[in-house]
């Protein structure tokens, strides 16, 4: 019994196995059937044709080129020539003038010379010699100043020379008091020396001077 369920259990798998082998093969037909490209030849087309040869021209001869003469009429000149006789040449002298020659004498002037430049400077004021402080002192104080008890400021401008002197004495602004204001002239024109003023060449030139004296009584 055994036996004869093993026989039939070998005859279905060998069965099986045939069908399953069949739809393999089914499948991988048609597969390929879809997937096959029919190619047929294309048959190839050759057309001929007649060529018949061209026959060969005879070459072209150009003839020489003729030359003909040009007729040129002679050229006159502008102006007829005119006889000058002959022509002397000017020479110089030694003060540069043109002597002889058909042009007569002419006198060339020389060109000037250049001068030098001249340095500039900067000009500068005039200065004063010494203290200022010690032109006017209380030993100037006028007597009569003294005896009216006079103070005040003299303010004052002065005119020096190209020598560093003084040519005169301007009260540019009053103390109050004449006896103050003339004192103060009087001494500054004696006492006052300065370095002259200058200008841009460096020479010494005239100039001025201001300033300011104050008068205070003297204490005891």
């Amino acid at each position: 019994m055994a036996y004869a369920d093993a026989n039939m259990t070998n005859r279905k798998w060998g069965a099986g196995a045939s069908v399953l082998a069949l739809e393999v093969g089914i499948a991988w037909a048609v597969i390929a059937g879809l997937t096959m490209t029919i190619s047929r030849p294309v048959p190839t087309r050759v057309e001929t044709y007649q060529v018949t040869p061209e026959t060969p021209k005879p070459p072209v001869t150009v003839p020489p080129p003729t030359s003909h003469p040009i007729d040129v009429a002679p050229v006159r000149p502008l102006i007829d020539p005119v006889d000058l006789g002959p022509t002397t040449l000017p020479t110089f002298a030694p003060d540069n003038t043109i002597v002889g020659g058909d042009g007569g004498g002419i006198d060339i002037p020389r060109p000037s010379p250049t001068p030098p430049p001249v340095p500039t400077f900067a000009p500068k004021a005039a200065r004063p010699l010494g203290y200022t402080g010690g032109w006017v002192t209380t030993n100037d104080y006028p007597t009569i100043g003294l005896q009216r008890e006079q103070e005040g400021s003299t303010r004052y401008r002065l005119s020096i020379d190209a020598a560093g002197k003084v040519n005169s004495c301007t009260v540019t602004t009053s103390s109050g008091h004449a006896e103050l204001d003339s004192t103060t002239c009087a001494v500054l024109t004696r006492r006052a020396r300065f370095t002259p003023a200058t200008d841009e060449t460096g020479a010494k030139v005239p100039g001025s001077f201001s300033g300011t004296v104050t008068w205070r009584l003297p204490q005891d």
